[in-house]
């Protein structure tokens, strides 16, 4: 169905919009948990930093990614629908975005992309179709992206690394080349939900802690805990995007601090027992960063040409000033 469906597009069959900007998508194969926010938070990041006014389109299904984007980037502009053309009339109504990120756009084929980027986990990278596995649409969907980032490869060895790559190249056979972009999280710091407060990861070294996420590869979150040096006791599992309600924090009010992830934290802040942390991290690029800042540049440059374009025309062709 999903293939049918990009073919009927391709063909034109089913027509799609070209926003008025230049627009990036950030998405994967899978049903989530692949470090897409991280990534998303890290292209929102860098395009700040070069002077670029940023827009993003998200479902808002669950609402913590939104919820995150805003706390971590207020000024870019947020626009959360499921309808994603109905959400670019929000965004253009509001005014001032120069480029558009999509937020898990890669199978919202009804808005066109200059730039579509998938991700794909290099702990379960590839499996079976929706409802037998977790992938929204067969591997051969890799052949339509611009960028595959391969995630969360500091916890696979490097031959799994190469052999998930040369499976990349053989179902993208006759396709255009690609930098092989490799990134994962990096802890940043602990806060408590509480009353905000600060700790670096190392004040929790050592120590033993209860852990809760409701995320779309919890055993991911475990793995960076435990890469800390912080021994888990247990891990209280709930669906990806769980909404939290304070009965699920009954039993952690105890001598033992409970870790969650920073999308389980934006929800559970009202409610959280007072040893209650979320551990906050960043997107890092292992291999690739280069590529991946190129390919922001080349995305972002017709942003920058039509800046430069008035200052030009201000002037005669020996430089000299219009009066």
């Amino acid at each position: 169905m999903a293939r049918a469906r990009v073919h009927a597009y391709q063909r034109g069959w089913l027509q799609s919009k070209r926003p008025p900007m230049p627009t990036l998508s950030i998405g994967n194969l899978s049903a989530g948990g692949t470090g897409k926010t991280p990534l998303l938070l890290h292209a929102v990041e860098w395009l700040q930093r070069h002077d670029a006014r940023v827009g993003v389109l998200s479902r808002g299904y669950g609402g913590d990614e939104g919820r995150i984007l805003e706390e971590r980037h207020p000024e870019a502009q947020l626009v959360e629908n499921p309808d994603r053309r109905a959400g670019l009339r929000q965004l253009q109504q509001q005014g001032g975005a120069e480029v558009l990120l999509l937020d898990d756009g890669f199978q919202h084929l009804r808005l066109q992309r200059d730039l579509d980027v998938v991700l794909l986990d290099a702990t379960r990278p590839f499996g079976r179709c929706l409802p037998a596995g977790l992938l929204r649409e067969s591997p051969r969907a890799l052949r339509r992206a611009h960028a595959i980032v391969l995630s969360r490869t500091e916890l696979v060895s490097k031959d799994e690394v190469e052999r998930i790559w040369a499976e990349v190249d053989r179902i993208r056979a006759g396709c255009p080349s690609l930098p092989r972009l490799e990134g994962g999280m990096q802890a940043k710091d602990l806060r408590r939900l509480h009353d905000g407060r600060l700790q670096p990861v190392s004040a929790f070294a050592d120590r033993s802690v209860r852990l809760a996420s409701g995320i779309g590869n919890p055993g991911s979150f475990e793995a960076l805990v435990r890469s800390l040096g912080i021994a888990v006791l247990d891990h209280q599992l709930a669906g990806d995007h769980h909404a939290w309600k304070p009965e699920d924090c009954a039993s952690w009010d105890g001598e033992h601090p409970v870790l969650v992830t920073e999308k389980d934290g934006v929800k559970l802040r009202p409610f959280a027992p007072q040893n209650v942390w979320e551990l906050r991290a960043d997107w890092v690029f292992h291999r690739g960063q280069d590529e991946w800042e190129d390919l922001l540049n080349r995305f972002y440059l017709p942003v920058r040409a039509a800046r430069i374009e008035p200052l030009w025309s201000a002037h005669d062709p020996d430089g000299r000033a219009v009066e």
